[in-house]
This record gives structure tokens, C-alpha cells and sequence, in this order.
């Protein structure tokens, strides 16, 4: 409880970092998944079961444990703002909890949580998506959970197995990219670690997979649809990408590099990586010490290997797919100075000190952002009270759940393609309420992000411009 305290304490005290995260996604922007973890707890509190039974759930359905905790917070933590400011602390102690479970000292695990959050306030828009629920935090509680029950296991301890094998079946089903970003490290490590041993955990992952289907149908059967690799084209593009690789290599591993070099953000991260990567590499030579630094070594290439499976799945490099390259920038960093006695005795305080520069330099900045955001959002819902929410709207996809949650007025905001196809992704039928079969065209108003789009649809004109939105009437 006392690390807890002290990590609840240093969230408090540099808060700024977060509220600044906050009003970028949901006051100066739009990004509306955030709010489904809250919609759909809200959901279930508000109408109990019947309420979410019209739920269409992402990919990674976040089942466990953000939208566990969800229901939980919902009653005590109603307020938009406070649910989401306890998701970013929960966010903010992962990677503490992480580095702990790699052997980092606890003084210095404490700065990896304050370094994402201060890199975060910086680059709210960017890194600052691990401090919201549904964007791929809870990768860092996955690996460190595996860690632990990989250092403590015992295959003669059955409520340890069958601990194990539930969580990993609700992982594949909640996380599907925590497979991607970690797992080929964390086997890597179970097989040194564990040798022969290592053969029942790697087994009851496999078997996870299998219950994991076994929850989906359940989900289905009571309701709830959860999009699969199925509905998906992955498997289309992974084998688009192996047949290219084997036709013609080069170019393959040429498209790969350039999609990072030719990456306004991601040249620059992982140009240091390497050099720093490089560094440590080389100095474990000189040392003979390539044994003892093999599996940081596993663990610092997991970064690249996201790249790469991006790379196959043809996503967009974006930091919510690739937490591990700070978190891993960080312990390369941590592992260097180690290795120099003259600075290890002061680096941690050195670095502490000057976040609290950095904290008191942005504070300006910080404020003003935060400000413009609650300016912003203010002025969207009141555009929005220019229309009656008592005659059904059309929407495209992100203002729809940011008005369900924002606005203390019932809407009815049917979601539509710009193809104006009926697109209930990440959201309710139910809020629908029976117009998804209504065609496009009989909306008498509606909302949409892209005024490209106005062009498109016969017999609307632009109602009213207003951070971002463009309302529109037929």
C-alpha cells in the first residue's frame, strides 16, 4: 500500500501532465473509444444486462480488466472526469509494477511511471493515449503478471495453473496484442528460466487460445459481439506479406525500414534507440558479459519486432502499438548508467529533478492546453443545442459517443459510414433504437469530422462549422 501511496502522490502532484492528455483527446479532439469502457459500464448500471446486450466490442475487447473495473468504478466514480483520471493512475503505475518484475530497483521504478507520464505530457496526442482506458495499457499489467507467476512457478501448484490459464484465456480475448508487443520475449524468458519446465505454462497459453473461443461464443450467445481476426483482413495480409518477402526480399525489408525512417515521429525515437541499443551491445562484449545481458537484450529487440508484425498487419506505426519503445528506451538508459559508477550514485535524483524542471517550465503550457480543451469542448455541445434532440440525427463515427457522454440531452445519433452505410463499430444498437435499418438519405440532420464529406451526400448543405464538426441539415 505505501508504493502505492507514493505513486497515487507523484500522479497527484504532476497531474497537469494528465489533465493536458485529457482535454486533448476529449476537448480539443474527438477520440471517442476512450469513453467506451465508461458507456458501456454506464450501460449495465443504468439498464442492467438487457442495456448491453446490443454491445458490438472491438477486436481487443478490454473485457479484462478494464471493463471489469469499469462496472466496478461507475457507481462511485459517475463523474466523466474523476473515472477517467482513475484510469490514468492505474495506467501510470503499470509501468512501475513492470520494471519491478524486470529487476529494476524500486527508487528507479518509480521514474519509469513518472517518465511516461511527463513524455506523455509532452506528446499528449501521441504517447499520451497509454494514460486512457481501451488504448493498449494494460499490455504493461500482462507482462508483469506472466513475469511473476513465471518467477514463482511450481507445476505441483494447481490453483497456480488454473490462476494462470484463466487469466491467459481472458488475455486472448481482452488483448490480443499483448502476443504481439511481449509475448515472444516472455517465451524466450519462461524456457531459460524454467528449461523443460517451461513446456506446461507455454501449453496452458495454447489451451488459453481455446477457452478464449469458449468466452467469445458465450458473449455472442448472451448478446454481445466481439469482432474477430475473422471479420478482419489479417490473415489476407499476412499472407500478402510473405508471399512479397519471398518474392522479393529486398524490397520487403526496404518498405519495412523506410516505414520508420520516413515517420515524422518514429525516425527520430528509434535512430537513438539504435544508437543507444548499439552502445549496450557493445559494452557487453567488452565486459564478456553477452551471457548475462542475453535475455535484456531478447527484451530490448521487442520494439523492433512490433515494427515489424505492423509492418505485416499493414497498421500505421502509432504509439498505442508500440509502449514498449520508451519503456525499453527507459531500461536501456537505467541499464547504461549501471554500468558507470561514477553516475549511478546520483542519476536517480538527477533525473527526478529535472522532471520537476520540466513540470514547472510546461506548467504555462500545460494550462493553456487544458483550458482550450474545456473551451473547445464547451463549444461543440453548444453548437450541438442548436438542433432538437427529440428528432433522430445522423452521425460518422467519433462524435456519437462523445455526445452520449458529454451532453445532459437525449439524442438519438444513428452511426453511418461516409458511404452512408450503417456502422455500428465499438458502439450500442440499442441507443439506435430501431433506426439502423433507416436509410441514410431520411436523416433530416446529422454530424460529421470531414467536410469532403458533405460533397458526397445528395441534398445536404453545411449547417454550422464548429471545432472539427460539420453539421449538416437535408
Amino acid at each position: 500500500m505505501s508504493k502505492l501511496l507514493i505513486l497515487l502522490i507523484l500522479f497527484g502532484t504532476f497531474h497537469l501532465f494528465y489533465d493536458a492528455i485529457y482535454e486533448n483527446h476529449l476537448g480539443v479532439g474527438t477520440d471517442s473509444d476512450v469513453l467506451y469502457p465508461y458507456l458501456f459500464a454506464k450501460d449495465i448500471w443504468m439498464s442492467g444486462w438487457a442495456g448491453v446486450r446490443g454491445w458490438n466490442l472491438p477486436p481487443c475487447s478490454y473485457l479484462f480488466p478494464e471493463i471489469g473495473l469499469a462496472i466496478l468504478f461507475y457507481p462511485v466514480l459517475k463523474s466523466v472526469y474523476s473515472f477517467h483520471w482513475a484510469f490514468g493512475f492505474l495506467s501510470f503505475v503499470m509501468p512501475y509494477y513492470l520494471a519491478k518484475a524486470l529487476g529494476i530497483k524500486n527508487t528507479k521504478s518509480y521514474l519509469f511511471s513518472l517518465g511516461f507520464l511527463a513524455l506523455s505530457g509532452i506528446w499528449p496526442n501521441d504517447l499520451g493515449q497509454f494514460f486512457l482506458p481501451a488504448f493498449h495499457a494494460m499490455i504493461f499489467f500482462f507482462a508483469a503478471y506472466t513475469l511473476y507467476e513465471i518467477h514463482r512457478w511450481d507445476a505441483q501448484n494447481r490453483n497456480q495453473s488454473l490462476r494462470f490459464f484463466f487469466v491467459i484465456s481472458l488475455v486472448w480475448i481482452s488483448e490480443y496484442w499483448f502476443f504481439v508487443n511481449i509475448a515472444p520475449f516472455l517465451l524466450v524468458y519462461a524456457v531459460v528460466r524454467l528449461g523443460r519446465r517451461s513446456i506446461y505454462p507455454i501449453g496452458l497459453v495454447l489451451l488459453g487460445f481455446g477457452l478464449g473461443k469458449v468466452w467469445q461464443w458465450g458473449l455472442r450467445h448472451l448478446g454481445i459481439g466481439i469482432i474477430t481476426s475473422k471479420d478482419l483482413p489479417t490473415m489476407e495480409r499476412i499472407h500478402s506479406a510473405v508471399v512479397w518477402f519471398f518474392k522479393d526480399p529486398n524490397a520487403w525489408i526496404s518498405a519495412l525500414v523506410e516505414s520508420v525512417t520516413k515517420h515524422p515521429i518514429f525516425v527520430d525515437w528509434f535512430y537513438w534507440y539504435f544508437v543507444l541499443f548499439g552502445i549496450y551491445i557493445l559494452i557487453l562484449i567488452f565486459r564478456s558479459e553477452w551471457k548475462k545481458g542475453f535475455l535484456d537484450s531478447v527484451f530490448l529487440l521487442s520494439p523492433i519486432l512490433s515494427v515489424v508484425a505492423l509492418f505485416i498487419f499493414q497498421i500505421e506505426l502509432n504509439f498505442r502499438y508500440l509502449y514498449f519503445l520508451p519503456f525499453c528506451f527507459f531500461y536501456l538508459v537505467f541499464r547504461l548508467v549501471a554500468m558507470i559508477p561514477l553516475i549511478r550514485s546520483f542519476a536517480t535524483l538527477a533525473l527526478f529533478i529535472g522532471i520537476v524542471f520540466l513540470y514547472n517550465e510546461r506548467y504555462p503550457l500545460l494550462a493553456n492546453a487544458i483550458k482550450e480543451g474545456e473551451t473547445k469542448r464547451a463549444h461543440k455541445l453548444e453548437c450541438l443545442s442548436e438542433f432538437d434532440e427529440k428528432v433522430p440525427g445522423a452521425a460518422t463515427y467519433w462524435p456519437i459517443k462523445y455526445i452520449y457522454v458529454f451532453s445532459d440531452r437525449d439524442w438519438t445519433l444513428v452511426p453511418f459510414t461516409k458511404e452512408a452505410v450503417y456502422y455500428p463499430w465499438i458502439s450500442n444498437r440499442t441507443w439506435d433504437k430501431g433506426l439502423g435499418e433507416k436509410p441514410f438519405g431520411e436523416f433530416s440532420w446529422g454530424i460529421t469530422e470531414s467536410k469532403e464529406n458533405l460533397n458526397l451526400w445528395k441534398g445536404v448543405r453545411l449547417a454550422g462549422e464548429c471545432e472539427g464538426w460539420y453539421f449538416y441539415r437535408r
